[in-house]
């Protein structure tokens, strides 16, 4: 008596149960915030070469500019998130510069008018750029479809279809 399973036979494996992507992307853009925070309130709490001893914390409130570099982060992860997630791209990268403009931040302590300022100045300027790209691919799909190329037409990595003779002469 055969007790294995073929692959006909053999009962397919429970799917995960996923979240629709916006609120994937909502969960991830929240989580790697609360880490830079984290990260930046430890930086600033225990900052050694800027306090002169080790754990002596350094001097006034960090809240309102870990506030203000938690609200202009949970944004630029949003648009990141968004870009990396239509060119395959690992958006965690994009902690540390976020991490490090939070630790100069809180070093230099400047108005938060102008961080905050600023940092909507930089995000509008990054959003409109995205969604310039996002146009501009989107337009070169529609031209292709509508010369009926289909959208993998003029890719280098995809091989022309079998009915047309290929550019080295070959026949097929």
């Amino acid at each position: 008596m055969n007790t294995s399973t073929t692959p006909d036979t053999a009962p397919a494996p429970p799917r995960a149960q996923r979240l629709p992507e916006p609120l994937r992307s909502l969960c991830w853009a929240s989580a790697m915030t609360a880490l830079v925070v984290v990260l930046g309130y430890a930086a600033h709490r225990w900052a050694g070469a800027g306090a002169g001893t080790p754990l002596e914390p350094l001097p006034g409130s960090p809240w309102p500019y870990l506030t203000a570099w938690a609200v202009l982060g949970f944004w630029a992860f949003l648009l990141v998130r968004w870009v990396a997630h239509h060119l395959r791209w690992d958006a965690v990268y994009t902690a540390g510069p976020l991490f490090l403009g939070l630790r100069v931040g809180l070093a230099h302590r400047p108005d938060l008018t102008l961080l905050y300022g600023y940092g909507a100045l930089t995000l509008a300027v990054a959003a409109g750029a995205v969604l310039l790209w996002r146009l501009r691919g989107r337009t070169e799909i529609e031209a292709r479809k509508a010369a009926g190329h289909g959208s993998l037409a003029g890719r280098r990595d995809v091989p022309p279809p079998r009915d047309e003779p290929s550019s080295t002469g070959e026949s097929p």
